[in-house]
């Protein structure tokens, strides 16, 4: 990719605007057409560079639980495992880590019972046990890339070995999720016509309005509302990683004291190689309870990251699991059809 190629990347992840005539407003700020500019995003669309453009919602406003999920495979059973995995409604992401916990994915399903049942089914159809970590804290979720990566912090050390952090949020409290919202029916069906995405044209939210019957202006007003509440947590492109050149992921776990975490989890969402940071659950012979997904050029970069926080949060338990297989890679599909009730 060049120089133009980024900034139009950067863009459409973090300042898509939603507005009747998106791509005219991002021409005017990247002094080109905006014919010529649609032309270019759907070329970057066609080259499997960008997934789709439209809403990251936050699963638990919509009345959605979610979990992270780990077993220990047989290496010759894995793929067949997986595959299991992948047919089940809710699985969005289910990879091959290397470690002894080998197949790792999410779930989301309407609540934790449906989520404990589930995975109860499945260990009971492949004989292999697995884990819900359900995330007890949450300290980001934001998979931007190429965006503009500058960090912030400082030179004094907390009690837990931590750089003090220049940002408000590094005092505060972890994140804590909102209460599922009442959506009517007329919402949920704007929900679902929006969760693939929008196409790349001229106005992209014409189409949307036409399919759930309901005047542009409106349908733009309720985006709008939903991303100043969190309900959505931003609206724009969300791209290959791999194809933008962060080719190596690793899942860096920590294993702290029960009192730093918060303070260690605050620290490390300040980087912007990090894009998902939890405190979860230990499992049997797993004691970690920090993870933190780490994104870089190569599995030496992100092996250096890894090393150098655990070294600053005074962790030296700690572990880093590579991505070896994609087995799916979705996004959440809510409700169950075009006209939910």
């Amino acid at each position: 990719m060049d120089s133009e190629d980024k900034r139009i990347l950067s863009l459409l992840q973090t300042e898509f605007p939603v507005v009747a005539r998106p791509f005219d407003a991002l021409a005017e700020r990247l002094g080109t057409e905006p014919a010529a500019l649609v032309a270019h995003v759907q070329r970057l669309a066609e080259d499997g560079i960008i997934r789709r453009i439209g809403p990251v919602f936050d699963s638990r406003r919509l009345g959605y639980t979610s979990t992270l999920a780990a077993a220990r495979v047989p290496a010759e059973r894995l793929a067949e495992v997986a595959e299991c995995v992948n047919g089940l409604p809710g699985v969005t992401h289910n990879y091959e880590r290397r470690g002894d916990y080998n197949l790792w994915f999410t779930l989301a399903a309407p609540s934790e019972k449906e989520i404990a049942e589930t995975l109860d089914a499945l260990g009971e159809e492949t004989g292999i046990v697995f884990h819900s970590l359900p995330a007890l804290a949450l300290y980001k979720i934001r998979a931007v890339f190429g965006a503009d990566d500058a960090t912030s912090g400082g030179s004094l050390r907390s009690r837990c070995g931590l750089p003090a952090v220049a940002s408000a949020k590094a005092g505060g409290p972890p994140r804590k999720e909102s209460p599922p919202a009442e959506l009517d029916h007329k919402q949920k069906q704007l929900v679902w016509a929006i969760q693939d995405g929008v196409e790349i044209e001229a106005e992209p939210f014409a189409s949307v309005a036409e399919r759930v019957g309901r005047p542009v202006e409106e349908v733009l007003a309720q985006i709008r509302a939903w991303t100043a509440t969190g309900l959505v947590r931003r609206f724009g492109a969300v791209l290959a990683h791999r194809r933008v050149g962060y080719r190596a992921n690793g899942m860096a776990v920590f294993n702290l004291p029960a009192d730093c975490v918060d303070e260690a989890g605050r620290a490390l969402a300040e980087r912007p190689e990090i894009t998902h940071c939890y405190h979860r659950p230990p499992i049997p012979d797993f004691p970690y309870t920090l993870y933190a997904m780490i994104h870089g050029q190569s599995e030496e970069a992100v092996r250096s990251l890894a090393d150098r926080l655990a070294k600053k949060l005074n962790a030296p338990d700690h572990a880093l699991l590579f991505s070896a297989t994609e087995f799916k890679k979705s996004h959440m599909r809510y409700f169950e059809s075009e006209d939910p009730s």
